[in-house]
């Protein structure tokens, strides 16, 4: 039985697999942003630092630029919907950029994101980090009276791995390497959530 699924978004419930890789390529400045990763890499700044640099490299953009228009992957309306229409609790997680929430207002219950910062005027000053690691799922199921073995979650990348591995329905969505793989019970490689919604269909009604 699921009562709460925890679903990634960038790179699962999207196309692009960072919404800040994502909007760094609509703004024109992915070189600059490549130095402050590689900062990050190499242990010069750690990830709230990291954040709030390569946010301040969109400082004073308008915030119609920053949240450009989201297209769900195929078969995360149908997913979302399915989820929604048995009652399960749907808890979307990203280490990207809240803008990622809009297309999904109408299925979640909890959308937890890091938030881009602007001033009166609209105008991008700073970035709230929100999401430095996924450990406060953890909380977060608790706080909702649900159990682990409860649990649908679905992720691609190594900020999944714990709860891949502490969910009883866990599934490694196009995972980016052999640990998040290994993390999971079910490992998917598809364009589409299709197959994810007939595993979860399965699920459902065993």
């Amino acid at each position: 039985m699921i009562r709460a699924a925890v679903l990634d978004v960038d790179g699962v419930l999207t196309y692009f697999r960072s919404a800040w890789m994502h909007l760094h390529r609509i703004l024109g400045t992915d070189y600059w942003a490549s130095i402050n990763r590689d900062a990050y890499r190499a242990g010069l700044i750690n990830y709230r630092d990291w954040a709030l640099v390569d946010a301040l490299l969109w400082f004073g953009v308008p915030r119609t630029w920053a949240e450009p228009p989201v297209t769900l992957r195929s078969g995360a309306p149908e997913l979302l919907g399915l989820l929604k229409s048995n009652d399960v609790k749907i808890i979307a997680v990203s280490g990207g950029l809240s803008y990622t929430w809009a297309p999904l207002r109408n299925y979640v219950d909890y959308f937890i994101s890091n938030e881009l910062v602007y001033d009166e005027y609209g105008s991008l000053i700073s970035v709230r980090v929100n999401v430095e690691n996924k450990d406060f799922v953890d909380n977060l199921i608790k706080e909702l009276g649900i159990a682990w073995d409860q649990v649908l979650a679905v992720g691609d990348s190594d900020m999944d791995i714990p709860m891949l591995r502490k969910a009883r329905y866990s599934i490694a969505y196009n995972p980016t390497n052999e640990e998040v793989a290994n993390a999971a019970r079910i490992v998917i490689n598809s364009d589409t959530l299709y197959p994810l919604v007939d595993v979860v269909k399965a699920i459902l009604s065993g």
